[in-house]
């Protein structure tokens, strides 16, 4: 048996021959043939994971054959080797052309064998830089092979390529190849036209004619993708460099980048203000992607690093469709115009990418693809008209608005205008009188309120007709030579006392004592004082604020910084527009009319300097004025210098005036919840000699305490800090130990709307400010006498047992009442034991007096009329106008001795109080 199988054995041998290794598949060249041929079926492939296979060791190994028209060569390391023999039979031509269809292979080895098979020429063809014929044309590589009739060439070749492309391998003879390199030619010139033409209308369309910000970013999108067109054709790369292994680096970050004009997009246009962070995380990660990629490419070009850039486009392609297509579907509003041609582009690219991944072989994709993106400039062309139309619309209503806006803002400026100049005259004959009652009643403290408010009223006034004069450019600059230094260090001493009151630390420096140059002296104190106003409203007790002025050669820079609550980045821009506050609404923390700032900027300008503003939350701002001046050297000539004006006390600046702590000698709680102190201090007046008051300085803090307290009344203000009077007056109705209390609201607001809203939220009383006193006090008084009625049904005996304890409680406190002379004896030893300490402030007073500072303050008041601070700083002056006459030491001595640290603040205060300075007195 086994010698009959050796048989059959050699007789196969000898009838086909020993098997043979290197024999490459052989395509005959016949003239029947049509030409040009797609062989790319008719070749052999090995892989090479080595890297190492020489043209030698290759040539004696097995190939497979491919099986398709087509071949994907993925993304990796390897070498493939691609083989095949040429046999011509056609007896009219003998030059053949073979075309390598992909533009971005990165290397190309060919080995074309001569006749015997035996010896092979070689050439390389890396990514084509200089080999292109046309600048904005794609070009594929190309070789030629010289093949006379009946001869037979074995061609091998070696493909290094890290980035995966998709390849058919096409024969052509020199008349079928410039036929259709011809073909390619004016297709490719129409494609990239319109191309152009896009990229060229969306740029004079978005910088000089549609401002709008949807299309702007749209027109961004179009650049980007414009040049990740032409990178995905080795386009790009060519413009920049001749050196491949560059120009192939330079291609993937164009054709990469169309994930980040993508991402840009749809971000600021669709997810942002519409969908949750889950989505703003995804478009983040999407643009950071794109960015990392593009980098590492260029410090480390790898295969990997080339597929995660097409999985990329692919995954974000297919998340940005998807976004849109989700919007549609929930009716969620989208930017239709760019919409659907992003959507058609978007796609168009994740097909080219899939196809390139093998995900999808149909050939028939790639011209899809590119029928996709052609789709996307006829649409967006279309939809030009929409656009337009839209665009014109929003022009001609902004116009319009414009015109009106102008029309309204002139009439608001002459309106201010003209309503400031008729009330300075009532408010004149307001302060006069005023200050005649102030010296003829001193222990009457509500004189006082009263003027300053009129003054503090008065300086806003003269703010709004500054501003009407800057709007009319009739504002116009008042110099006068004189001491810049000592005038500002007068300016910053007469916020000393504001300091001392909030308890805030205030520093100031100057880089020169004395500085002689010509300046307005009106313009500087009412910017350095609203600057220094704003630092101390916004600056928390136990803060900070500083304050450096530098004399340069030509300019002075003013740096005001507090360090208080700061102001968000988002509000930063619109701080010094008129009337903008950064808390507007009715809960706000801080008071103010928006005018302030305004006005410093515009006072800057008509100065001809700059203002600038840095702020975080939390940390506080920098406020920094540069103004220009003349040289201190110039400026001394023989020009009279100009005495300085002693700066006015600040009217905008209200003193916060402290709570007392009332008490109950059996009359009816009234809870009294009002942010402003002063009008607080002015409804305590009203009702302090009938009632048991309660007062709370917020919302917030009025309801802590109507719950603890039970007021039989309370009387609030719609507008206050961390809760108004609206949330105030539904907390307590829907509270079930405070939804009996009566509650008499107080507001600015006086429309309708605000009555009904406040009396449905359950508010028993409304009045609009101003109010009238006796209108307040009997509406108080009906509003407990209808609840007393109420309370007789359930208590008839509450009232008598309330007035007994009273009575009680009073006779105790007559017994151990101090006598006044003994008291005030009593101070007058103490403050002359601490004359000379600056720090001896009113918690030490009160401590040493054995008192608490609620109650020191409140004894001074009724005794002398005068604030603890007022009372301290004048009895220190008094003591300092003993020593100046008696000429027992010299002015500065004299302010030390009597407790003041700053020299010129000492100068300031005496002038305002005896009306000369120290060195003249007496």
């Amino acid at each position: 048996m086994k010698n009959y199988i050796k048989l059959l054995f050699f007789f196969v041998i000898a009838v086909y021959g020993f098997p043979k290794q290197g024999i490459s598949q052989e395509i005959v060249l016949s003239e029947d043939q049509k030409i040009p041929k797609n062989i790319t079926s008719s070749i052999e492939i090995l892989k090479d994971s080595t890297g190492k296979l020489t043209l030698e060791q290759v040539t004696a190994m097995n190939f497979k054959k491919s099986p398709k028209d087509h071949i994907i060569f993925p993304y990796s390391d390897d070498i493939y080797w691609v083989r095949f023999s040429l046999k011509n039979t056609n007896s009219t031509n003998k030059d053949w052309i073979l075309v390598w269809t992909n533009p971005l292979v990165e290397q190309l080895d060919v080995y074309i064998s001569d006749t015997t098979g035996q010896k092979f020429s070689h050439k390389q063809q890396k990514i084509l830089t200089v080999e292109k014929e046309k600048k904005l044309i794609d070009q594929d590589p190309t070789f030629t092979v010289d093949l006379s009739p009946n001869q037979r060439k074995n061609i091998y070749v070696k493909v290094t390529s890290k980035r995966g492309h998709y390849m058919t391998l096409r024969l052509h003879s020199e008349k079928t190849y410039y036929k259709s390199k011809l073909e390619g030619y004016a297709s490719q010139s129409f494609f990239n036209g319109l191309v152009i033409f896009r990229l060229f209308l969306v740029l004079t369309l978005s910088l000089f004619i549609i401002n709008n910000f949807a299309f702007r970013l749209y027109s961004l999108h179009t650049v980007i993708k414009t040049f990740a067109f032409w990178g995905y054709l080795n386009i790009a790369g060519p413009w920049f460099t001749d050196d491949p292994d560059v120009a192939k680096k330079i291609d993937f970050l164009f054709y990469n980048s169309v994930t980040l004009g993508g991402g840009i997009f749809v971000y600021f246009t669709q997810i942002k203000g519409k969908f949750s962070k889950i989505h703003t995380l995804i478009a983040m990660s999407i643009i950071g992607l794109t960015i990392f990629e593009s980098i590492i490419v260029f410090v480390d070009y790898q295969w990997y690093w080339l597929k995660l850039g097409v999985y990329s486009i692919i995954i974000s392609a297919t998340y940005f469709s998807g976004l849109y297509l989700y919007s549609i579907v929930k009716k969620i509003a989208i930017e239709k115009y760019y919409a659907i041609p992003f959507i058609l582009g978007m796609i168009s690219y994740a097909l080219l990418y899939i196809r390139l991944l093998g995900w999808i072989e149909y050939e028939p994709v790639y011209s899809i693809a590119y029928l996709l993106f052609l789709g996307e400039i006829f649409v967006f062309v279309i939809f030009l008209g929409g656009i337009f139309r839209s665009a014109e619309q929003k022009l001609h209503f902004s116009i319009e608005q414009n015109s009106r806006l102008k029309e309204l803002d002139n009439l608001k400026t002459s309106f201010f205008a003209n309503i400031s100049h008729e009330f300075r005259t009532p408010l004149t004959l307001i302060l006069s009188p005023l200050k005649d009652l102030r010296r003829e009643f001193p222990e009457r403290d509500i004189f006082r309120v009263m003027q300053q408010n009129a003054e503090r009223l008065l300086a806003l006034i003269n703010q709004l007709l500054d501003l009407s004069k800057l709007e009319a450019g009739k504002m116009d600059m008042q110099l006068q030579r004189s001491d810049l230094a000592q005038f500002l260090n007068y300016l910053f001493a007469s916020f000393e006392s504001l300091a001392q009151n909030k308890k805030i630390l205030f520093q100031y420096e100057q880089n020169q004592l004395s500085y002689i140059a010509d300046f307005d002296q009106d313009k500087i104190e009412k910017i350095v004082t609203n600057l220094l106003s704003n630092a101390f409203k916004f600056t928390p007790p136990s803060g900070r604020v500083q304050v450096r002025v530098d004399f340069q050669k030509t300019q002075l820079l003013l740096k005001v910084q507090d360090f208080g609550i700061g102001i968000d980045s988002q509000r930063l821009p619109r701080i010094f527009d008129r009337f903008y506050q950064a808390d507007s609404g009715d809960n706000r923390t801080y008071e103010g009319t928006g005018i302030g700032l305004a006005l410093v900027k515009e006072l800057v300008q008509v100065m001809k300097g700059s203002i600038h503003v840095e702020s975080k939350v939390g940390e506080g701002s920098i406020f920094t004025v540069m103004l220009p001046m003349l040289e201190e050297r110039a400026a001394a000539n023989d020009q009279a210098v100009v005495p300085i004006n002693m700066p006015k006390e600040q009217a905008l600046l209200v003193e916060e005036l402290p709570m007392e702590t009332p008490t109950n000698e059996g009359k009816e709680v009234l809870l009294i919840v009002e942010d402003n102190p002063e009008l607080r201090a002015y409804i305590r007046e009203i009702f302090a000699p009938h009632y048991y008051l309660l007062e709370a300085s917020d919302g917030q803090e009025g309801l802590e305490k109507a719950i603890e307290e039970l007021p039989d009344v309370v009387i609030c203000d719609l507008m206050m800090p961390r809760l108004d009077g609206f949330g105030l007056c539904k907390a307590m109705k829907q509270n079930e130990l405070t939804n009996h209390i009566p509650i008499v609201m107080l507001t600015a607001k006086a429309t309708l709307t605000d009555r009904l809203e406040g009396l449905e939220l359950g508010a028993d009383d409304y009045l609009s400010k101003p109010f009238d006193r006796e209108e307040l006090q009997v509406r108080v008084r009906n509003l407990i006498r209808q609840r007393q009625i109420l309370l007789q049904k359930y208590t008839k005996n509450k009232a008598f047992e309330r007035a007994q304890q009273s009575q009680m409680e009073e006779e105790i406190a007559l017994k151990n009442r101090i006598s006044d002379e003994q008291f005030m004896q009593r101070c007058h030893e103490v403050l002359m034991q601490h004359l000379g300490e600056s720090g001896f402030d009113v918690e030490r007073f009160a401590e040493t007096m054995n008192v608490s500072s609620v109650q020191l303050r409140r004894k001074l008041k009724a005794s002398t009329g005068q604030g603890v601070i007022e009372y301290l700083r004048n009895f220190r002056l008094e003591r300092a106008a003993e020593m100046l006459a008696n000429q027992t030491a010299t002015v500065s001595e004299v302010a030390y001795k009597v407790g003041f640290e700053s020299l010129s603040y000492f100068s300031k205060v005496f002038f305002e109080k005896y009306e000369k300075s120290p060195s003249e007195w007496p």
